[in-house]
């Protein structure tokens, strides 16, 4: 890891759509109904699919060892840098909303994780501290996080791994707070706030167009498969349950976006086909995930193609296994 924590992150170039670095991907997703781009529609599912991943590994992994969210560690480890913090400051650094972060505060305070006190300076607001078992449980909760990343990391290149780095740190110091450790980032825990940073932003921009990431998703599975397909296979081809995507399945239908009806050699499955509303939606948004997405670290086009290699490197193996 030392070999790497200096790296220094990108910077922004000529701004581009919304204040952006302009890049050659983000032409290619605005064609990308042109036959030369039609790869763009796979390189955003395999990239989505891959933040997906990863959210899960983290929470999964933090759930086993200590119990706790990301969220959760997000504040532990945030509070450990600060000494004391708002609830309200912690929400809009982590891009929250009030009642989530108040929820998160809650159970950290329940377990005796943080500290709640009066501030000296405003009788109406609460400073929020770590606890002595709060630095306990971050310990623990950091080898399960390392633990993770360190899996993630073996299965990248080192170009792949490099610009992983170089992204995570210049995300964390745009949107968040960088994670020092003997002078240098802890590269373990930008990348945690990375994929975090990145799923918020992507979910705030489909929410303003009235979908969810998961909405978004299965429209991608769908078109990448044909346009028409068992509901259970769209959900194997993003490492989900079946179950998982029937309310995205209820509201991409209610909405005129894809049909669902009973498959005649079965009745017990239900097949789903995009529509041409849908595939013209799909097209339409792809720009807009693109620039949530760029927004998270606004890297160049030399390290989009590295993190677009890496996604499709991870979702191939992945498939390969069988690990659905």
């Amino acid at each position: 890891m030392e070999a790497v924590a200096s790296i220094e992150p990108e910077r922004p170039g000529a701004a581009g759509h919304s204040g952006l670095p302009q890049t050659m991907y983000r032409r290619h997703v605005e064609d990308c109904d042109l036959p030369s781009n039609a790869f763009t529609f796979d390189f955003m599912s395999d990239y989505l699919t891959m933040m997906d991943i990863l959210a899960k590994a983290i929470a999964r992994e933090l759930d086993a060892a200590c119990a706790i969210t990301p969220l959760q560690y997000r504040i532990l480890i945030r509070l450990s840098a600060a000494g004391a913090a708002q609830a309200k400051e912690l929400s809009c650094e982590m891009g929250v909303g009030a009642s989530t972060m108040s929820a998160a505060v809650a159970k950290l305070s329940d377990k005796h994780l943080i500290r709640r006190r009066e501030s000296a300076a405003d009788m109406r607001a609460v400073e929020l501290s770590l606890a002595p078992r709060g630095v306990e449980m971050l310990d623990i909760a950091d080898a399960a996080v390392l633990a993770i990343m360190a899996e993630y990391w073996e299965s990248l290149t080192r170009e792949q791994f490099e610009a992983a780095i170089a992204s995570s740190v210049s995300a964390v110091e745009r949107h968040s707070h960088l994670r020092m450790e003997d002078g240098r980032p802890r590269i373990d825990t930008a990348l945690v706030d990375t994929v975090m940073i990145s799923r918020a932003l992507t979910a705030h921009a489909l929410q303003a167009q009235g979908l969810t990431t998961g909405d978004y998703r299965v429209m991608l599975a769908l078109r990448l498969m044909g346009g028409r397909c068992p509901s259970s296979a769209v959900a194997r081809f993003l490492f989900l349950n079946s179950s998982d995507i029937t309310s995205c399945l209820k509201n991409l239908e209610a909405l005129g976006y894809l049909t669902r009806e009973r498959s005649q050699e079965n009745r017990r499955v239900r097949v789903v086909e995009l529509t041409a509303a849908g595939a013209e939606r799909l097209a339409e948004l792809l720009p807009v995930v693109f620039d949530a997405l760029h927004e998270t670290c606004h890297s160049s086009d030399e390290l989009i193609c590295v993190h677009i290699s890496a996604a499709r490197d991870l979702v191939a193996r992945k498939r390969q296994r069988g690990d659905f």
